[in-house]
């Protein structure tokens, strides 16, 4: 079993964002990464690098107006750029808008500045994620795309949550090609927003997250359990919102539950958005997972008989992240090791 990495990823330092109103430092730093890379390198994992597929699978997923002012901000030469205003109106957009005012358009927070390296940063995670599963296209089983940032926040037409482009939807989309049905299964803590709005009227693909209860926790507008797909795609999208607070048997029941109805879609090929955010010492203050729990899901997911792409999401506590990966690397290798013909 293969991952993925770029070391691209280090161009991107968000430094300090705005949350609830109080300034603090972005917890999306460089050590996320080497955190999971120590636990791929622990779990036997192979590293490769990430090989260039270039704009068209990105722009299969945004639009052209959004991925054309992530690529211009970081030239735009604001330092790190972010919203001072919000517009809502989708009919109100402007091409001829300073970068500060599409900033206030196209990103949906304040925990989302746009630097010198955003762009350059994202379009190598999306490049990860795109390596990874093609790996997948080859042969693979299994394969592990180490994304930051992540991108489960990110839809067609926005940015948000410290994310920039919806890594999981771009390798769903290149996948689809090819195979056909495909399901996504979210289990950072959050709700996968961007996901949900990029898949949200297509029947050909189902999306289930499983996160904290959006109610007075991000992204607060999203995620709730009526949520269930558009006109075109009804019952294409599940969420299963959790109290706060929930711990390890009443979080492995709902897994169960979302993972049953991906299954059920017969997808072709499954992709997992894997946040690490759910454990009870994480700054994130969602859940209450142990790392026991992320190596139940990580055996879970290992005995399925068809593909799964993991999608590195969400994780911040840098002294207990390590051990959660490994454990759900380790239980998940164990078992594709036979089916990936030796590429381990």
């Amino acid at each position: 079993m293969k991952a993925v990495y770029s070391d691209r990823h280090r161009l991107h330092s968000p430094g300090t964002v705005v949350e609830r109103g109080v300034a603090r430092p972005s917890r999306d730093v460089p050590e996320r990464l080497d955190a999971l890379l120590r636990a791929v390198r622990r779990a036997g994992l192979a590293v490769v690098d990430a090989v260039d597929h270039g704009m068209t699978p990105l722009a299969a997923v945004h639009t052209d107006r959004y991925l054309d002012f992530l690529a211009a901000s970081q030239g735009a030469g604001h330092g790190s750029l972010a919203p001072a205003v919000f517009e809502s109106r989708p009919d109100a957009y402007r091409p001829d808008w300073s970068p500060i005012a599409k900033a206030g358009f196209h990103l949906r927070d304040q925990l989302t500045p746009v630097g010198a390296g955003t762009w350059q940063a994202a379009y190598w995670a999306a490049q990860v994620a795109l390596t990874a599963a093609a790996l997948i296209q080859e042969g693979e089983r299994r394969a592990y795309a180490l994304c930051r940032p992540s991108g489960h926040h990110a839809g067609r037409d926005f940015g948000g949550g410290a994310t920039y482009l919806n890594n999981a939807a771009i390798a769903a989309r290149a996948l689809a090609s090819s195979f056909g049905r495909t399901s996504l299964i979210d289990v950072d803590v959050h709700h996968g927003n961007g996901t949900q709005d990029i898949f949200w009227e297509d029947p050909h693909t189902f999306f289930a997250s499983l996160h904290r209860s959006p109610a007075g926790y991000y992204p607060h507008l999203t995620g709730f359990a009526d949520e269930a797909g558009g006109r075109s795609a009804p019952g294409r999208t599940l969420n299963h919102p959790l109290a706060e607070g929930t711990g390890d048997a009443a979080y492995l029941t709902a897994f169960g539950t979302c993972l049953d109805a991906a299954l059920a879609h017969r997808p072709a090929v499954l992709i997992v958005s894997l946040g690490f955010d759910a454990l009870a010492s994480d700054p994130a203050q969602g859940l209450q997972l142990t790392a026991g729990a992320f190596g139940t899901m990580g055996d879970v997911l290992g005995r399925l008989n068809l593909p799964v792409l993991l999608i590195q999401e969400g994780g911040y506590d840098l002294a207990n992240l390590e051990q959660a990966a490994t454990r759900f690397l380790s239980a998940f290798r164990q078992h594709g090791a036979a089916g990936d013909g030796g590429a381990c």
